[in-house]
């Protein structure tokens, strides 16, 4: 993978480990100061930019790879993205064309044999594309597509007690519990 500036000049090339490995997708975090990289041998791997590696003239970013992640996906089965998501980007999620979508500790070091849990795993359904939001998780895949497109489910996550405590023009509403259905909290939604 070369990182590009926006001059069309090479600032960094980061190699995949692995004889027959080859890149998948990336991700970045939202400092832009962290990648995360698919491999088609079913590996996460995690990197770290150094962005001060350009002072003094040097005009190479140095890229270090801090973690590579396996275990949660079956090996030797491409993997087909991740994102890093979560309270200030904790955690990564990676899915891929074994169904499974895992979720692991973005900030992890070393060799990750495990990750902290398999949100999603049926071996029918490969999953191609995944989006997530505070609420919502989309996630696109399966095999009856076929030409017209793969099936989309859209996934609405429960709100904690503490995140349905929040700030609504400019008065506080906090709610004691989050017993209410997606129909009436949609309906709660849409009066606000």
């Amino acid at each position: 993978l070369r990182l590009v500036n926006g001059r069309g000049v090479c600032i960094s090339v980061l190699n995949l480990p692995g004889n027959q490995a080859h890149l998948t997708s990336f991700c970045w975090d939202s400092t832009g100061t962290q990648i995360a990289t698919c491999v088609a041998t079913g590996h996460l791997i995690t990197w770290a930019l150094d962005m001060e590696s350009h002072q003094g003239g040097n005009y190479n970013t140095v890229a270090t790879c801090t973690a590579i992640f396996e275990g949660g996906h079956q090996a030797g089965r491409p993997l087909f993205g991740s994102r890093y998501c979560g309270d200030e980007e904790k955690l990564l999620v990676s899915w891929g064309i074994d169904g499974r979508v895992c979720l692991w500790a973005s900030h992890a070091h070393g060799n990750i044999y495990a990750p902290i849990a398999v949100l999603k795993q049926d071996s029918e359904y490969p999953v191609y594309a995944m989006d997530v939001s505070e609420r919502n998780v989309a996630i696109g895949g399966g095999s009856n597509g076929g030409f017209i497109g793969v099936p989309l489910y859209l996934v609405d996550l429960p709100l904690d007690k503490a995140a349905a405590s929040k700030t609504v023009s400019g008065k506080h509403e906090s709610k004691e519990s989050n017993s209410e259905s997606p129909q009436e909290h949609q309906e709660t939604k849409d009066k606000r």
